[in-house]
């Protein structure tokens, strides 16, 4: 029983450290990618970070609200899930594609206040730059 215990927590563990990981170094790439494409526009890291972390999460949603209600855990709770997993992938990717309505959506989606505040500052700080050429 021990052993199943520390899996359930070590192994979700370790695939959040990989899966950040990996949204950091795609971040980093595409970031390098929009400077070298639009030159004087303000670095991104931050929304490729954030399009990209919420996509993989968005994923995550809906495959556990399908298997919730495959299981019969909390059945009638899947589909709710799936419906926002799927909303919020679809606002990540506007974020990650640098477009005005993914910000709007995604904001509120991400339901953390402490991200509201820092995202709401990000987002208008690049208001000017955001839905244009991407």
């Amino acid at each position: 029983m021990d052993d199943l215990i520390v899996a359930g927590v070590a192994v979700p563990f370790i695939v959040a450290v990989v899966c950040i990981a990996v949204c950091l170094v795609f971040a980093q790439k595409r970031d390098a990618q929009l400077s070298v494409r639009l030159p004087g526009t303000m670095s991104y890291k931050w929304g490729y970070f954030l399009g990209y972390s919420g996509l993989m999460t968005a994923v995550a949603g809906i495959v556990g609200g399908i298997v919730m209600t495959r299981i019969d855990f909390y059945p009638a709770w899947g589909p709710y899930v799936v419906v926002y997993a799927a909303a919020f992938g679809v606002a990540s990717y506007g974020v990650l594609t640098r477009r005005r309505w993914g910000w709007i959506f995604h904001i509120p989606l991400s339901m953390n206040m402490g991200l509201w505040a820092f995202n709401s500052v990000y987002f208008f700080n690049r208001w000017q730059e955001l839905g244009a050429d991407s």
